[in-house]
């Protein structure tokens, strides 16, 4: 076999970097087929193929590559899946035998790190190959307007002091909304308290954002499709949008949502 050629008789074949690796290939190669077909030769996943999926372990990057093509790596690194990218040229290196700086897990792994871009974030919509939406989808801010955003949503909403967090979960619940002191695989929105946020702009992760890592990285989710927003942001909203659609058991819960973090700040 062409692994025990390189390695020897005794070379234990997971210092390949290939062998039972998920290999994709994204932009123009003057062979790709041929290039595919050895790396399946060096022991490569037959799912190894043309393009990117969220279980690539291996990504060659050839020229001229189509931005659907980046837009969909940047989604899927954004929720946790990060192959390992290489050149045509290096993947020719491992051909050689160089596997020094190559190497990968057997198994995909899912590891997304939240930090202030994920709040902030606008993710770039993919397209499929008749121009159409490709439906993938990474988180994104929740845009407030006209229309009311929360509306059916499953919202978490973090346990935290100086909130009287029961009446901010009615608020929600007053807009349609699902309000839920956990996070869950189904969860839409996660709302942030400032606190958080205050830490995230300063690179800080509290027990919030890393219990948010841990059960998303853990769970078999593969997308990270979530909205975020603050505290702060959706009460701003509730006070305009009870401007031009009154609501007196709103209002009253609004004041007391205040009053609640006056006594309590």
């Amino acid at each position: 076999m062409i692994q025990q050629d390189l390695f020897g008789d005794n070379a234990t074949i997971q210092k390949d970097p290939l062998t039972n690796r998920r290999i994709g290939f994204i932009g123009k190669f003057k062979n790709r087929a041929a290039l595919i077909k050895k790396v399946k030769e060096f022991g490569a996943s037959e799912k190894s193929k043309d393009g990117l999926t969220r279980d690539t372990q291996i990504l060659v990057m050839g020229t001229e590559i189509k931005q659907d093509d980046l837009n969909r790596l940047i989604c899927y690194e954004h929720d946790g899946w990060k192959p390992l990218k290489i050149s045509e040229a290096e993947l020719q290196e491992i051909f050689k035998g160089h596997y020094t700086g190559y190497e990968t897990t057997l198994e995909p792994i899912k590891r997304v790190s939240i930090d202030m871009s994920y709040y902030y974030w606008n993710p770039p919509m993919v397209s499929d190959e008749d121009g159409e939406d490709a439906g993938v989808r990474c988180s994104s801010p929740l845009v407030y307007g006209e229309d009311n955003p929360i509306y059916g949503m499953e919202i978490y909403v973090p346990n935290r002091p100086k909130t009287d967090m029961g009446v901010i979960r009615q608020i929600i619940g007053n807009f349609g909304g699902y309000a839920n002191a956990e996070y869950f695989d189904d969860t839409n929105v996660i709302m942030l308290g400032e606190d958080t946020l205050d830490k995230l702009k300063q690179g800080i992760k509290d027990d919030v954002i890393t219990q948010i890592e841990t059960q998303y990285n853990n769970s078999s989710t593969k997308m990270f499709n979530i909205q975020f927003t603050s505290e702060r942001d959706f009460i701003a909203w509730v006070k305009k949008r009870l401007d031009k659609f009154p609501d007196e058991s709103t209002k009253t819960l609004v004041k007391k949502y205040e009053i609640g973090k006056l006594f309590l700040s």
